[in-house]
């Protein structure tokens, strides 16, 4: 563990060192001392100027001297951060790190990774983020030491009553739009794609990362279904936190399986939806989490006022979008490999080269033809049936025509259950619907259609 914080440790210095821009400032500093001897040196400019130039550029001086001395604390902190964990919890980090061997070991293991960020392409995915996200998503020990850290520096604001909001459902039923549609209301926190890789320390990361804050302007999503992102939306991000604390209790290599949590793991749990919400302590958490719907009893014991959604979809319609989606990650899982890694260390498994479906019996599924659209329907009727007779009392379903159609009453519907602003005309949903040539069988059809009826009765908003 003490090796791995160094190899950290060195590897965050040369990101901040170059995130933060230092050299940027050290060229400038030079840039004003230059500028400082020419004025002192030059014979054309009075004594009376110069009395006057001097002591700003002295001024300028010493605020980039403090802006630079600042910036390499931030650099440092990585170091400062495990430093401080290891004199609580007894590590040995301290003397690895002071050590001649870990002296040299980290200056071996930060030239080697300035190299290759140097070499990197640039973007938001070079050579350099990759290595930071692997090292940070990929290994489980370390997440849960950097969730410790977390908790050790900031005192999570927990608050088990609050009437925070759940969106979990099938992909491709609209989770994303009423997800961002309720964080746009103002009222909701939720994790965004700024707390990346650190999903488990994010105010320790907020504060590193934020004297160096990154914009880009809105891009289409990976999914090409016309949604934009920056860096400020809101993600299903949060089940980093499940994968790491118990993922083989629902990860199989065949699919996902429905889990139970302890109170230990639902406390530690509630501690980090109250660190989400630590700079914004009266808004509510806002998660949309679509494997939520394998631990929705966890989630109705760790906060009994949240509100959870389930939004669902014309069967055929959403069987139809998964199989597109599926089609459309293969390609890109296959030009990309990083992509596919990244999906898996967030346990996205629903569609793509690393898909693995929910299986609601806990029995590992049998090979399926994931091309056909026969499988996605019979995803789809899995899925609901088993939410159908699963929901806890703190659960709607939504069915997401009705949210296109009837925008207003839905909105009051939701508003009369959780502190929403009122309904307006920027308010509103798409219905996008697809011709669908591919036949499936009739029996699929008819049971997926029963089951859309049933969901139709007992959905929010109906008139």
């Amino acid at each position: 563990m003490d090796w791995l914080f160094l190899s950290l440790s060195a590897i965050g210095f040369v990101w901040l060192f170059i995130w933060t821009r230092i050299p940027g400032h050290i060229k400038g500093l030079q840039n004003i001392v230059v500028k400082t001897v020419n004025v002192i040196r030059s014979p054309g400019i009075s004594d009376h100027w110069k009395e006057k130039v001097l002591p700003c550029y002295a001024l300028q001086l010493f605020l980039k001297s403090i802006l630079i001395f600042g910036v390499l604390i931030v650099s440092f902190s990585p170091f400062i951060v495990f430093s401080v964990y290891a004199l609580v919890t007894d590590g040995q980090f301290i003397e690895l790190a002071s050590s001649f061997q870990g002296v040299t070991a980290g200056t071996i293991i930060a030239a080697l990774f300035g190299f290759i960020v140097s070499r990197a392409p640039k973007g938001d995915y070079g050579t350099g983020s990759k290595l930071l996200h692997q090292m940070v998503l990929g290994n489980n020990v370390l997440g849960e030491a950097l969730f410790d850290i977390e908790r050790l520096l900031v005192s999570p604001n927990i608050s088990s009553q609050k009437p925070h909001v759940f969106v979990a459902g099938l992909a491709r039923a609209g989770t994303t739009v009423l997800m961002r549609t309720l964080y746009e209301n103002g009222k909701f926190t939720s994790l965004t794609y700024r707390d990346m890789p650190f999903i488990l320390a994010p105010n320790l990361w907020r504060r590193i990362a934020g004297c160096s804050r990154q914009d880009t302007g809105k891009q289409e999503r990976a999914h090409g279904d016309g949604l934009k992102i920056d860096y400020d939306s809101p993600e299903a991000l949060e089940e980093v936190f499940w994968r790491t604390f118990c993922g083989s209790d629902y990860i199989t290599k065949n699919g996902l399986i429905p889990m139970t949590a302890d109170n230990e793991t639902l406390d530690k749990f509630k501690a980090f939806v109250g660190l989400v919400l630590n700079n914004t302590p009266d808004n509510c958490y806002l998660s949309k989490n679509n494997n939520n719907i394998l631990r929705l009893d966890a989630i109705a014991r760790a906060f009994p006022n949240a509100l959870i959604i389930v939004p669902f979809r014309d069967p055929l319609q959403q069987a139809f979008s998964l199989l597109n989606q599926h089609k459309k990650f293969l390609k890109t899982h296959s030009e990309d490999p990083f992509v596919k890694k990244y999906m898996t260390w967030l346990a996205h498994h629903e569609f793509g080269a690393d898909h693995r479906p929910f299986l609601f019996d806990g029995i590992d599924g049998e090979e399926k033809n994931t091309q056909h659209l026969s499988y996605w329907l019979m995803i789809w009727i899995n899925t609901y049936s088993y939410l159908i007779n699963n929901l806890p009392p703190q659960a709607v379903f939504l069915s997401y025509e009705r949210l296109c159609d009837n925008s207003e009453v839905v909105w009051k519907k939701l508003g009369e259950q959780i502190n929403l602003a009122p309904y307006t005309d920027k308010i509103s949903f798409t219905k996008a619907l697809h011709p669908i040539s591919e036949p499936v069988p009739g029996d699929l059809l008819k049971k997926s259609n029963d089951i859309y009826k049933r969901l139709m009765v007992k959905s929010i908003g109906i008139i």
